[in-house]
């Protein structure tokens, strides 16, 4: 079974003394040295709506100053996003005033230019003082407002099951049921195969119930299963909204090679 495995990077810093900042990081210790870093964490996700406000990211000291203290911001060579596309920068350093531990980033979303699939931002915080490795990741996607539910008549093509070449196209009509914000059920999700097809007979099967998420257009799941495996998107295959608000979902299920194309159009 193909797995896709999705890492957190998370980061944690220890300190030995009690007196921390708003934050709870230690602001008298590193033996007197000032140290710069991303007060939260180094990593997150910007949702870029038509009307988005910037994404701020805090920039912290662990000690005050009684001047301005600027660090340069560099965009990383691994960044997938791009400046003017995705996101546009006010400028590329940060400052934290004087007398104060706080600065912050503001990265504003160009709604325009993002895509569903999103991309990351990598900003490298540069400088005197500054903590080793002080990166911060920014996965920047573009958020529509979803608006798919209702009735649709559907006509899934299977490229195989076990009783090919009968029951080779079905037609049905099936409700599509927002459960979410962009998260929709869809009772009978392979087109009658398993319930009214030749699996319920031979087999004992029933419908395939399925949840998927739509955003810009795209649609996708993960963590669906027919009765052998789980259901995922066919490889090469359309998952996505297109003109009229018809939706072609393309599954493919992995325990024994069932797979199909199913075209929902509006009633």
């Amino acid at each position: 079974m193909k797995k896709i495995i999705y890492s957190l990077l998370t980061f944690t810093l220890v300190f030995s003394c009690s007196d921390t900042d708003d934050h709870g990081v230690d602001v008298n210790n590193f033996n007197g040295e000032s140290v710069a870093y991303y007060t939260g964490g180094v990593s997150g996700s910007y949702f870029v709506t038509s009307s988005a406000d910037a994404y701020m990211i805090e920039v912290g000291a662990t000690d005050l100053s009684s001047s301005d203290r600027t660090y340069t911001l560099e965009i990383d060579e691994s960044s997938t996003a791009t400046e003017g596309v995705d996101f546009s920068l006010g400028n590329m350093s940060v400052t934290i005033p004087a007398n104060s531990y706080f600065g912050s980033i503001d990265v504003q979303g160009i709604f325009a230019g993002t895509t569903a699939e999103g991309s990351n931002l990598v900003l490298n915080l540069v400088g005197e003082g500054v903590m080793v490795n002080a990166q911060f990741d920014l996965f920047i996607v573009q958020l529509c407002v979803s608006d798919i539910a209702g009735m649709y008549s559907m006509t899934t093509t299977y490229g195989y099951h076990d009783f090919l070449p009968t029951f080779e196209t079905n037609t049905q009509d099936i409700e599509i049921v927002e459960i979410g914000e962009g998260a929709y059920s869809i009772a009978d999700f392979t087109g009658g195969l398993y319930s009214d097809g030749p699996y319920s007979g031979a087999y004992g099967t029933s419908a395939t119930y399925a949840e998927i998420t739509e955003n810009c257009g795209l649609i996708s799941w993960s963590g669906q299963s027919d009765f052998w495996g789980a259901m995922v998107p066919l490889e090469g295959g359309e998952n996505s909204v297109g003109a009229n608000g018809v939706i072609t979902i393309s599954w493919y299920c992995e325990g024994y090679g069932e797979n199909g194309v199913s075209v929902y159009t509006p009633l």
